[in-house]
């Protein structure tokens, strides 16, 4: 290649010295040689960039990774009932016997559209379920449940997340965007009651309400099924081509026709590649979750945190 540009050069650089002693009618040849030159520039810088390398997190067209996520998990919940309204909350891990830490698998996908767009998907569920002997009395819907009753829960929580972004500062060392998307919640709470629990009807009014008789267990339950919005930044440094760091905040609060929430959300990664194509990475993610409605999807109070690390294999290409 090296070969072919000194003689293309030679060739230009002969066409000058031709021309300058020829006059007006070799014009064209001079023409000719200057295109030649600059041709070559053009080359040689092309080749140059495409020498550089620059670390995956700043240039790759698609990613793909996948890794483990332990987060330590804090949450609460109140229930409506068409009788007792707005009971106080009940934490979960102390009151319900949930398990505060999780392991659980976590993943996602980029794909780069053009060199400042950019899209991300992530996922990760967390599944949880506890039994537990109550200690002091506590209020899940229109049941009073005493001291002493059982209560077995479940709280499924599983959310994706689909986030554009697009680039206000990018080169082979940095990035910065903006970003805009949506969180896909989906949470279900559920309590199976039995023992000594008091079910309140219409009409009558806590603590004397009807002591509970069913021959089946009683249960109380709530759902959380919405897609919630975020806007946010994000920023990625190469120290090398090999190991770079990136940092996300996304947010956003809602008050509307009788809903209202909050979310946040904060990751931060670093990145090394050992190869170009496949890298490991490890980091941190935090989330928090608040929202309350007394709609038909959530009827109460709803409050979900997390806080862990995640470490990952991730493929670009």
């Amino acid at each position: 290649m090296q070969n072919q540009l000194m003689s293309v050069y030679d060739t230009g650089k002969a066409g000058l010295q031709h021309c300058s002693g020829g006059g007006s009618m070799n014009f064209h040849r001079l023409i000719i040689g200057l295109s030649i030159i600059a041709m070559i520039g053009i080359v040689t810088e092309s080749a140059a960039a495409d020498a550089k390398e620059i670390h995956p997190v700043l240039d790759a067209k698609y990613g793909i990774w996948l890794g483990g996520f332990f987060p330590k998990v804090k949450s609460d919940f109140s229930i409506n009932g068409q009788v007792i309204e707005n009971p106080p909350n009940i934490d979960f891990e102390d009151k319900l016997g949930l398990e505060e830490s999780k392991s659980v698998l976590w993943g996602g996908l980029s794909w780069r559209i053009s060199q400042r767009n950019n899209l991300e998907i992530e996922f990760n569920n967390l599944n949880r379920n506890g039994s537990t002997e109550v200690t002091e009395q506590i209020i899940i819907g229109d049941s009073i449940v005493n001291v002493g009753a059982k209560v077995d829960s479940t709280f499924d929580f599983s959310i994706g997340r689909l986030t554009y972004g697009y680039s206000i500062i990018r080169n082979d060392k940095m990035e910065v965007q903006l970003k805009a998307g949506l969180h896909l919640v989906n949470a279900s709470v559920s309590a199976q009651l039995s023992g000594d629990i008091e079910v309140c009807q219409p009409g009558e009014v806590p603590p004397d309400c009807t002591a509970f008789g069913g021959a089946t267990d009683r249960i109380e339950s709530s759902d959380v099924k919405a897609p919630l919005p975020h806007f946010g930044a994000s920023f990625a440094y190469a120290f090398s081509p090999k190991l770079a760091i990136r940092t996300q905040a996304l947010g956003f609060a809602i008050k509307v026709n009788g809903i209202k929430g909050s979310l946040f959300e904060f990751d931060t990664d670093i990145i090394y590649n050992p190869w170009p194509n496949f890298g490991l990475g490890a980091g941190a993610r935090y989330f928090t979750l608040d929202v309350s409605s007394d709609g038909s999807d959530l009827n109460g109070d709803f409050n979900f945190r997390y806080f862990g690390p995640v470490v990952y294999g991730k493929f670009t290409f």
